[in-house]
Parts: structure tokens; C-alpha cells; sequence
């Protein structure tokens, strides 16, 4: 009998149990479905790919969403649920967006954008809206200004060129007047010029009243957005002189008008554009030819004309100094090796304060462009190469710069916004041996692009040593293949380096320069086409402003 009771209380216990469970559910159930929390899905995985003046939006479609809205800001959207933001565009409240991606289109380049995106329907609420996961995105740089060219400058005034219609308002330039202690430019008050319609649909002008031989920043801007920029050069009136003779067409320079110039203390010689010029000594003995010697005091300067062309100059015996000057220059000159095999080759005791080269190309040298040799006393306060390409040089063994003895020297070497296309054996020897080492303070390259540059077993600067040479500084340069796998970097006491790069293909066997910032792409990559001599950048992701500023942006 008990057991039975037992029974029944149990059986109605556990039917209580279940009513009260079934209660439960239900009213779980009326919690979790109200009508408050009925919305879209708030769409996933946005993401941005961004070039200079479009950038595509992309993100995953949520289900039940018949279309979307993007909210695009230079302003942060955050804090906002309802409201726009005032300086917002908003795109897609018409219904057009209805998948992903999505092309924003009509950016201003260099500029951080703030963009959010959310799911909307007919029947059902909006979703929250998405964000980007590192808030916001930067649109690249872009330079829509072509390269200014010889036929676009003169004296007074720069022509810039763009694609004709392109969407632009002024341009602008400001002088360069001066370098910071960490080797960026400085510029003076920038002169703004507004573009007319005529301009715009031409897609040129010409900025006027510049100063001769100077340096300018030009920029072109859409209202506060810059469109591109360039770095050019005015042409210098022909130098001061105490002689300037123009030579004409197909003369040749000989050692005989050199010496008639000996007592004239300066000399320029212009020489036309796109004229071709020989350069030689000739023996007076037996008429063969012979380098030609600088008689001592004269200060010579090869001035090259504007025009479409450089002159060139092909130098059939080398450049000697006799005794002591105070300056040879050259601007805008070609100068090829016509049998020479050296530039200068100093086998006698002399003194220069500068030598300079602006401007300038060296074609085929097949040994040095600057060689003393002889161990007599040789002296040059600055060695200068500003803006000048360097091809083919070194093929018969020689470096670019030969100095290798003690007797040698030369207070500073540098190298500033130059080109080296296949530099094939060394760059610059200082020691030899038994001879000693030259005696040269500093070398500095900066702004430089080197390509198939330093042969095997060669290197790009040579002291005999880690313990000794002179002090090199490397700004802003971009190396890339090396003209042999073992080739060598430097060998010298001290080399500070920066923002400088080394492609894939630069190898240096040893002595590698230490503080170059590899970068993860071949010379074909980089390069526009390095094989044939065009070192324009074509990757997007290559840091800007590095290497020889012609080369910097692909038209």
C-alpha cells in the first residue's frame, strides 16, 4: 500500500515539474523575439583597396538586405548612429547600391578617408553599421605632372604639362633656397598661379619670372588637393667670363686654342645644342693626337646650350691640368669616349679648388672618368656630379675614380641626384697597396639610382680597410641589380646611411652596406625597363621621393 503511494506522489511531481518547465520556455521565448532587436545583419569583412583618386569598398553580403548605404568622411563617424555628419557624402540612399564592392570614385589623393556601411530593407530595420577594422584609409600620391624637359625651361620661366582635361586649378612654385641638416629641401613663399579653361583643356602653362640657374618646387593642385609635383632647374645665363667664345658647329676644341686663352684668367666655350664636337691635343712633332693640357691659371667652363639635345663631345685624348686653377665646370654636355678610354688622366703635379659637373652624361668610358696616376702631388678641394648619368663606364677594368696612392687628394666626392647605368667594375679605389691610401675626407651620395653597378669581386668604394677612408654618407638612394652576384659593397671606416633601398637583385657578396632597407622586388620589377635605360619607378608601393628625382613617377 505505501509503495503505491509512493508511486502516485512521484508521478504527479514530475507532472508538475513539466508544466512549470513548458511556462518557462514560452515566456523565454516572447523575451528573446522582441520586435526592438528585428534587424538586419550588420555586414562583415569591410575592407578597402585605395589608389590615388578611387578606392574600392568591399564587404560581405548579409542575407535579407535589398540594399546598402556608405557614408564617406575626412571626419571621424564615430559617435554617430542616426545622423550623418555633416561634411559626409552619402552614397546609396536611392537604393543603387545593392552589392559588393563598390567604387568610390572622385578622391583627393595623400588625404586619410573615414567610411562606414550598413545593411538597409523595405521591411526590415537598417543594420548598425560596419567599420573599417583600422578605422580609417589613406589614398596614395599620385603625379599627373609630366617631366620637364630641356625644350620646357628657360632663364625666366618653366612650362608644366598634365593630360589634357584633367580636373586641376592652379599651379603653384616655390624657389629652393636652402638644404635642412637632414637633407630636405627648404623652400622660400610659394607664388600661386590660377589656371584658366583655355590652360585646363590645353593641359600646359608656362610660369613666368623665375630666377636664372635655380631650383624650384612646381606643384598642381585640385582647390587644397595636390595633384602632382615636380623638382626643375632655370637655365643659367651663359657664366661671367673674361672670354666666352661660341664655338661653331663641327669646330674641334685643340690644344691651340687653349693655350691662345692662357693669360685670360676665365673662359667659357659655349657649345651648340645638339652639335657633336671633338676634344683632342694634337702633337706638333708628328701631328698625332695627344691630351689636351689646361694651361696653368686658365679656369675653364664647357657651357652646353639649351635646346632639344645636349651637345655632345667626344673626347679623343684625355683632360690633363698643368699647375694650379681655380675651378673647370661643365653644364648640360654630352661627353663620349671617342678613344680616350679616360676623362681626366693626371700624370703631373697640380691643384684645382673645384671641379664640377652639372648636368651632364658620360657615355662608354672604358676606364676612369677621374684617374692621377704617377704618385705625383696632386690636389682637389671638390670633386662634384650633380644630376648626371653615368653609362656603360669601366668595361677595360678601371674605377670610376681612381686614387690610389698617398700623394692623392681630394677634400670631398660627391654625388648628388645622379644615375649609374652598368658601372662595371669599381666605383671609386683609394689604395693600393705599397702606394698608401689618397687622402679624401668625405663621399656623399645622395639622391641616386644605381643599376648593373659593381662588378665581381669589385667594390662600390674601396679603402684597403674597415680602419680607414673617408666618411661616407648615403641619403635617399635606391640600389638595384648589381652587374655580378659577388660583387662588393664598401670598405672604408665609416658609412652612416639613410632612407636608402637595396632591391632583391643588389647582392653584395661581402662588405655589405650596412643600414640599406631591403625592399622585397627585383630591378624589372621596380623599374619601368632598367635593361634599356629607363629607370622611372612603375611599383605603386615603392617609397617615394628615393632615388634620382628624374626617375621618380611613371607617366
Amino acid at each position: 500500500m505505501n509503495s503505491k503511494k509512493t508511486k502516485l506522489y512521484m508521478l504527479g511531481a514530475m507532472a508538475l515539474l513539466t508544466s512549470t518547465a513548458l511556462v518557462s520556455c514560452e515566456d523565454a521565448n516572447d523575451w528573446t523575439t522582441d520586435s526592438a532587436y528585428d534587424r538586419l545583419f550588420m555586414p562583415s569583412g569591410l575592407s578597402v583597396s585605395a589608389d590615388a583618386t578611387e578606392a574600392e569598398l568591399s564587404w560581405k553580403s548579409t542575407p535579407g538586405t535589398q540594399y546598402y548605404i556608405v557614408e564617406l568622411s575626412t571626419d571621424s563617424l564615430f559617435g554617430l548612429v542616426d545622423e550623418y555628419r555633416v561634411t559626409s557624402q552619402v552614397l546609396g540612399e536611392d537604393g543603387s547600391i545593392t552589392k559588393s564592392p563598390y567604387q568610390l570614385a572622385d578622391l583627393d589623393n595623400s588625404t586619410k578617408y573615414f567610411v562606414r556601411v550598413k545593411g538597409c530593407s523595405e521591411v526590415t530595420a537598417s543594420s548598425n553599421w560596419a567599420y573599417l577594422e583600422n578605422i580609417s584609409f589613406q589614398t596614395k600620391s599620385e603625379n599627373i605632372l609630366g617631366a620637364v624637359g630641356s625644350q620646357d625651361k628657360g632663364q625666366d620661366f618653366i612650362t608644366l604639362n598634365w593630360a589634357p582635361g584633367a580636373v586641376v586649378t592652379h599651379v603653384s612654385s616655390q624657389e629652393i633656397i636652402g638644404t635642412s641638416e637632414e637633407g630636405s629641401n627648404l623652400y622660400g613663399e610659394e607664388v600661386v598661379l590660377q589656371l584658366s579653361a583655355e590652360d585646363k583643356a590645353n593641359g600646359h602653362v608656362t610660369i613666368t619670372g623665375l630666377k636664372e640657374s635655380t631650383g624650384y618646387l612646381l606643384s598642381i593642385y585640385n582647390n587644397t588637393s595636390v595633384r602632382g609635383s615636380r623638382i626643375a632647374t632655370t637655365t643659367m645665363a651663359v657664366p661671367d667670363a673674361d672670354l666666352v667664345i661660341e664655338l661653331p658647329q663641327g669646330e674641334t676644341l685643340t690644344q691651340d686654342l687653349l693655350d691662345s686663352w692662357a693669360d685670360k684668367g676665365s673662359v667659357v666655350v659655349v657649345f651648340a645644342a645638339g652639335a657633336t664636337y671633338d676634344i683632342e691635343g694634337i702633337d706638333p712633332a708628328n701631328g698625332d693626337a695627344t691630351s689636351l693640357n689646361i694651361p696653368t691659371g686658365l679656369s675653364l667652363t664647357f657651357y652646353g646650350a639649351e635646346g632639344d639635345n645636349k651637345p655632345v663631345l667626344n673626347i679623343k685624348k684625355e683632360i690633363v691640368f698643368r699647375g694650379t686653377h681655380a675651378f673647370l665646370k661643365a653644364s648640360n654636355i654630352a661627353f663620349n669616349d671617342a678613344g680616350a678610354t679616360y676623362f681626366f688622366n693626371q700624370g703631373i703635379a697640380m691643384s684645382v679648388s673645384e671641379i664640377l659637373f652639372t648636368d651632364c652624361e658620360f657615355n662608354n668610358f672604358a676606364r676612369s672618368i677621374v684617374r692621377f696616376k704617377d704618385q705625383k702631388s696632386m690636389n682637389v678641394d671638390n670633386l662634384k656630379f650633380e644630376g648626371c648619368l653615368i653609362y656603360n663606364q669601366g668595361y677595360d677594368k678601371y674605377a670610376l675614380i681612381t686614387l690610389d696612392a698617398k700623394e692623392y687628394s681630394i677634400g670631398n666626392i660627391e654625388f648628388n641626384d645622379c644615375t649609374f647605368d652598368s658601372m662595371v667594375y669599381t666605383g671609386l679605389a683609394l689604395n693600393h697597396g705599397t702606394r698608401g691610401m689618397a687622402s679624401v675626407n668625405t663621399v656623399s651620395f645622395n639622391d641616386c639610382t644605381l643599376y648593373n653597378s659593381v662588378g665581381s669581386g669589385r667594390y662600390l668604394l674601396d679603402a684597403g680597410s674597415t680602419s680607414q677612408g673617408p666618411a661616407v654618407t648615403i641619403n635617399r638612394t635606391l640600389f638595384g641589380k648589381t652587374a655580378d652576384p659577388a660583387a662588393r659593397g664598401m670598405r672604408t671606416a665609416s658609412v652612416v646611411v639613410d632612407k636608402t633601398y637595396v632591391l632583391n637583385d643588389g647582392v653584395y657578396a661581402s662588405n655589405a652596406i650596412k643600414g640599406l632597407t631591403s625592399y622585397d622586388a627585383d630591378s624589372d620589377a621596380v623599374f619601368v625597363a632598367p635593361a634599356t635605360g629607363n629607370f622611372t619607378i612603375k611599383d605603386s608601393k615603392f617609397p617615394e621621393n628615393v632615388g634620382a628625382t628624374r626617375w621618380y613617377y611613371a607617366q
